[in-house]
Order: structure tokens, then sequence, then C-alpha cells
């Protein structure tokens, strides 16, 4: 069959290659319109309970990962030169388009009572730059004076001082955040060289910009370099620039292809899909491994291109096949995971192999007809000594050393299992920055000085209308920011009861000790007053605490990255704190906020990722039945591959490395890619068997012979290959790369050497094997 399929497609080589320069122009020209995602990945589906809630919050309240923080504590804020030049800072910053509002120490609100007009009124807390040290002292010792602010923009104790600019949403999702970022770092820049002053950049906003800044980065920093490693490799391998430059030409196809499919299909380009293109060029290049490698073989053996061409095909393409198929499934699998951003990539990843295999199996019969045949120079290596010695040693260890072989995976087995009980599953917001990186040091700052920076709500509805106002709920509300109060991972919060408390200061003239909830007598000689203040709309306070019927209420806080573990906890413990508060009541609650749906989004992960993992292993096992149907090859095919995978995870468990999204994600990628060695080999040696007689041992060794350097090349490729993502910035990406190299170079030892030895171990007693 493949033989005829080869025939055809070199007798209509003119009308394929027409048809894939077509194809690739069409996708070429959509390609052009790829874009990137500038938000964070959609890890929870949008059918889900909490994410359906969370995107309600947003509707009622506004955005809650809009701010952009800038801070310092080198130098008190209250000093009067360092005041004036926060001060012109803002305004500088607020001249943006796209910055919506600003708060920091100079820009803050003061709420004062009307007597005449019976109503509280805000007035700035400076009208303008200050003029004597002695105005900054005193305007310390006032701003000190309103617990509403406390702890929100100053730290008395450490001296550091924060701003927070609110970004306009609609700019966030679009590339002009790049701008705007960039403009707001530009004028902070220059600020620190005036003033000498050190400044710290974070908030959501920030950390997702330099997110896609660095996917921007990355993505033309790995395609380059995984050209490079895989040219490089092949021209080692096969001496000849031909053998690098047409493998070159069928990815650079590939790739236009996969950045087409991304468009037609609506998608934008993630960190994830984001690895597409180097993917492409690491796990296509073993296709043409086999093939040159068989080519030459064939080559060597007939000394006819075209013969060499037939049987490099049809000796290879069942191969190929099964290792793309396999593959396939690594990838594929992932859009069965719950979560958008996996989906994406897994069908994007697919529908890349499945181009990848069409496209060499086309492309490199007909390169190779027009192609001079192999010089002598180019078959060379097939006489590689150190190669020669190595398959040779192998072949020795299989047929007199299989006791021993199998003492000692069975102690790497244990070993690795040992390290397997002690990983452990946690994921951080920070997971893909190091903690050596100024992102990272920045965060830290505001979560020592301010406890953190990553939204935590909670929704408080009463169920009716002006519900708020019963007796009693305020003072549960507060309750309830008591509680949040006393766990050290959240800083100051902030609801109707903060705005409460200062509104009794202000109508007492402003007496710290007035500080407290008002009484329902006093709210009722009050409610007059509280016309100056917009609570439901973001008003004059730029306050959107509760909605305009005063049923639900909104508290809002912010917390440091404390992991998915801990935060866990924190959520359990606050549920059941807050049924106590509220017990005896109709109030219900709920919690809301990035750091929620970042929890959420870890969990639909990490099980979904399992789930894709064990799916993954079920396929290729009913590929392997399939193709073998012996139950002795579909245990011989599974034992190499699971110890690899076993291995990898005793080598996490030592080494404190977590079970996240990113590394669960190597186990079905990397399985579905470490079979194929198992395959090149057992589908040789079944084809071989009959020639030799149903002499297994012979087989064997003629089988090691033909695939042996193969599976070493191809598995070296793929190891340098997916090495280069260890060069990346992102935690995930290095975790993909380190942990799928090191599965890959431990199945390429496991495939060729226990793989031989079980084959001799299972059948040495046999004569015949029905395959």
């Amino acid at each position: 069959m493949w033989a005829k399929i080869t025939g055809f497609i070199i007798r209509q080589r003119i009308w394929f290659l027409a048809g894939i320069i077509a194809i690739t122009a069409l996708m070429g020209y959509k390609a052009k319109d790829v874009s990137l995602d500038y938000n964070f990945p959609q890890v929870i589906p949008v059918t889900d309970p909490d994410y359906e809630f969370y995107t309600k919050f947003k509707k009622q309240f506004g955005e809650d990962g809009d701010l952009l923080v800038l801070g310092f504590q080198n130098k008190d804020v209250f000093d009067k030169n360092v005041f004036n030049a926060w001060l012109n800072l803002s305004y500088e910053i607020k001249k943006l388009s796209g910055v919506k509002t600003i708060a920091s120490v100079p820009n803050l609100v003061s709420l004062q009572k009307d007597t005449i007009a019976h109503s509280f009124v805000l007035k700035p807390f400076v009208n303008g730059p200050l003029t004597s040290q002695n105005q900054a002292d005193s305007l310390k010792q006032a701003f000190l004076a309103m617990p509403f602010y406390r702890n929100l923009f100053y730290n008395d104790s450490s001296k550091a001082t924060l701003m927070a600019i609110k970004l306009d949403s609609k700019t966030l999702r679009s590339k002009n955040r790049f701008a705007l970022v960039d403009s707001i770092e530009n004028i902070a820049r220059q600020f620190e060289k005036d003033n000498k002053i050190e400044l710290r950049y974070s908030g959501l906003p920030y950390i997702r910009t330099i997110f896609a800044q660095k996917i921007q980065q990355e993505l033309n920093f790995f395609l380059i370099l995984s050209v490079a490693v895989t040219s490089l490799i092949l021209l080692i391998f096969f001496r000849s620039i031909y053998n690098v430059i047409f493998p070159l030409t069928i990815i650079a196809i590939v790739i236009t292809w996969t950045m087409g499919f991304i468009v037609l299909l609506g998608y934008k380009l993630t960190l994830l899909t984001g690895l597409i293109p180097p993917l492409i060029v690491i796990i296509a290049v073993p296709n043409f491994i086999y093939f040159l490698n068989r080519y030459h073989n064939e080559y060597k053996k007939y000394q006819n291109k075209f013969v060499a061409i037939l049987r490099m095909t049809t000796n290879i393409a069942r191969v190929i096949f099964l290792n793309n198929v396999t593959t396939a499934i690594g990838f594929g699998v992932l859009f069965f995971v719950e979560s958008p951003v996996m989906k994406e990539f897994g069908v994007v990843a697919f529908l890349m192999i499945t181009s990848a295999y069409f496209a060499t199996l086309i492309m490199m019969p007909i390169i190779f007809s027009y192609l001079p045949a192999p010089s002598i120079k180019q078959t060379k290596y097939l006489d590689n000594k150190p190669m020669t010695m190595f398959v040779n040693w192998v072949n020795k260890i299989a047929h007199t050393r299989r006791k021993l072989l199998y003492s000692v995976c069975a102690i790497i087995a244990v070993i690795a299992c040992i390290g397997l009980t002690q990983l452990r599953a946690i994921g951080y917001v920070m997971d893909d920055i190091p903690e050596d990186s100024m992102l990272s040091k920045d965060l830290a700052f505001f979560e020592h000085n301010f406890k953190g920076l990553m939204p935590f709500e909670i929704v408080i509805d009463t169920k009716e209308k002006n519900g708020l106002f019963k007796s009693g709920v305020l003072q549960r509300l507060e309750q309830v920011q008591d509680t949040l109060a006393v766990i050290p991972e959240f800083a100051s919060s902030m609801s109707i009861v903060n705005v409460g408390k200062y509104a009794r200061q202000a109508f007492y003239n402003g007496s710290v000790s007035r500080y407290s909830l008002p009484s329902m007598r006093e709210l009722s000689f009050m409610r007059s007053y509280l016309k100056g203040i917009e609570m439901n709309k973001g008003g004059n306070m730029n306050l959107s605490i509760v909605d305009s019927n005063f049923q639900v209420a909104r508290i809002s806080a912010k917390m440091s990255d404390a992991g998915s573990v801990r935060l866990a906890e924190i959520k359990g413990k606050l549920d059941k704190d807050i049924d106590t508060i509220f017990k005896g009541s109709n109030i219900k609650h709920d919690f809301t906020g990035f750091s929620i749906v970042f929890l959420k989004g870890g969990d639909y992960l990490v099980s979904g990722l399992v789930s894709s993992l064990i799916s993954a292993i079920i396929m290729i096992i009913i590929v392997i039945a399939f193709l073998f149907p012996s139950v002795r090859l579909v245990v011989i095919t599974l034992i190499p591959n699971i110890l690899a995978i076993l291995v990898t995870a005793g080598i996490m468990g030592y080494f404190k490395i977590p079970l996240k999204p990113s590394t669960i994600l190597v186990f079905s990628i990397a399985f579905g890619i470490a079979v194929d060695a198992s395959f090149h080999f057992l589908v040789t040696y079944r084809m071989d068997l009959m020639l030799h007689n149903w002499d297994i041992s012979k087989t064997i060794t003629y089988a090691l012979n033909q695939t042996g350097a193969s599976i070493i090349y191809t598995s070296l490729v793929l190891f340098f290959g997916f090495g280069i993502f260890c060069f990346s910035t992102f935690g995930s990406t290095i975790a993909l790369g380190a942990l799928t190299s090191i599965t890959i170079l431990c199945a390429m030892f496991t495939n060729i050497i226990l793989i031989p030895a079980l084959l001799l171990s299972f059948d040495k007693k046999s004569k015949k094997i029905k395959m």
C-alpha cells in the first residue's frame, strides 16, 4: 500500500507541490492576523458557577484587577520635596489616555461635614504643592488621624508608600496596554532619576503586560533557537546542507499552516500556544531523521535512488504514522480538559502534528526524487564507530546481562517511587516568574509593607432592599472584616462599614475616637449628610461597595500570593466563620475575585490534566494492542516508558518540584513522544522476524542495528530541543522543557536497552511467535 502511495505521489509531484504552495499561501495570508491574548489565560470554563458569579460581580462592581501600583520606601513621602514630586508624578500619569483615577497620599480626599448644607463634602487632602516642611508635618498628623486610609497607602512603621493607578479595562484588553504601561514606566523612571528614589512596580495589569511582552519576545527567541539547535544536530548527524535546508523548509510550511489554523479557529497566542512554533521544529525533526536514516540505509544497500525511496516509505511510513498518532494523542487529550486555554493548546497541537505528518509524508519522497543520489560522504555516518560500539554494547547487555539489567531497573524504580511519595500539589500566581526577578522582588516589597496586592472579594447578600441598614447587619459585616484582619495574608479590607465609621468621625468634626459604626439613632439623623458619598456608582470617593438597592455589599481586600494550598485553607476557614457570624439570618455570602478564580482554575487544570494523562495512557495502550495483538508485547512496550515517567516523577519529588498544571502537562506529552521509540523498534522487529526464520536473537540484533541510531538521534534532538525551553523566564516553560527532556532521555535508554532484553526473556522458549 505504502509503495503505491509513494509511487502516486512521485508521479503527481507537480500537482502535490502546487497544492502545498497554494495551501501555504492561503494559510500565510491568514497567519498575518495572528495576535496575542493580553489577558491572563482563560482557565475556567465560562459555564462554571464561580466564573459566572465573578463575571456578574465585575458587571455590578467593576474590575477587581485593574490597579497598577507604584511604591517606594527609601524616603518618607511626608518630606516636603518628596511629597511634591510624588504629587507631580500623579499629575503627569493622570494625563495619559487609559488612566482613569489615581489614589496616593497626596491625591486623597477628606470627608468633612457641611453644617449649613447638612451634608458631607469631599475635600482634597491638598490643593497643590507644599511650601514648607511644617505644612508637610501637619499633613502627616492629619493623615494619621484618618483611620479610613490606615495601611492602604502609607505604612507608618516602615515609611513605605504606594500609588494605585486605576486603568481602563478596554485599554488593558488591547495592544494599547503596552504603550500605556511603557508611558507610565517612562514617567516613573524619570521621577526615580530626578529624586534618587527607587520605585517598585506591580499590580495585575503590570504583571500581565510583562507576561505578554515576554511571550512575544520568547516566541521569536525560541523559534530561532530551536531552528539553530536542530540545524546544528542535523548537520552533525547527516553532514549535508541539503539534509538541513529541506527539513527546515517543511517545518516553515507547517508553522505557516499552524498559525493560519490559530486565526481560523479564532484563537490568540497565549503562553502555551506561543510555544507551538518551536514545538513544531522539535517534534517534526524526528520524522525527517527516520526518513533520512532509512533512505540512506536502503540506498547503501541497493544503490538505486527510486528503489531506496520506495523501500524507505514502505518501511518507515507506518512507523511515522504510529509515532505521530501517539504524539497527537499526548497533546490531543488536552482538548478534553475543562479549561479553554488547554482546549485551545490541545486542538492547535493536534492540528500541528497532523500537518507535520502529511507534509513530511508528501514532501520527503518528492524532495529525494529531485535531489541527486546520496554521496558516500552523506552516508558515511552509517558507519559511525562510536554509535556501532554503543549499539553492540546494548545488544550484549540484552543477551548476556539481563538479570543485572532488571536488578538495576528495579532499584531505580524503588528509588523513584520513594521520590514520588514526596510530590506535593501547589500553585502560585507568580509561579512563572523567577524569584530573583525584579517582578517578584517588587511584589515581595508590597507584600512585606502592605500585605499584598491579589484581589479577594466577599459578597454579602441580605436578600432584601435596604437590608444593609437593618439592625445588626453592619455590625456583623464588621465582624467579618475583623475575622479577615487576624489572617496574616490579608491587608486592610474595605466595605460600607469603613464608610459608616468615617462618616461618623466626620459628623463629629474629625475626632479619631469617633471612628466607629454609628448607632441606628445616629444613622437616622446622619442620612441627610450621606448624599455627598456615592457608594454604589464609584462616585466621588471612587467607591463601589454596595448595589443601588443597598441589598448587596462588597468586602474588598488584598492579600499576598499565598499559594493554592494556603488559599484553600483560608477560604475554608472563612466560610465556616462567616456562616457562624450570619447564623439565624437569611444573609448569604460568596467568595470571588481574582484570587478565588485563580484557585478554581488551578483545581480545574490539575484534575483535568491528571484525567488527560490517564486518557492518553489508555488510548496509547489501545493503539499498542491494535498494532501488537499480544499481551506480552503490550506489557513490553509499557514497562520502559512507564519507568521513564516514574523516574521523572521521582526527580520532581526529590527536588521539591510541585505538581501543578505546567508539570502535570509534561507527562501526557512526554509519554506520547517517548513511546515512539518503542514503536520504531518493535515494528522493525515484527517485520523482520520472518526474514530471520523466527530467530528472536538474530532479529533483535538486526533490529537494533537498523533502528538504534535513529532512536538515539531522534531522542537527542528531542532532548536538546525541549532543553532550549530551560532558557525561558517563565517557570512553566522551564518545567515543560526540563522535565520533558529528562523523560525523553530516560525513555531512550529504557527503550533501547530494556525492550530487547524483555523480548528475549518473554520469548526465549519460543521458536515461532504469532504476531
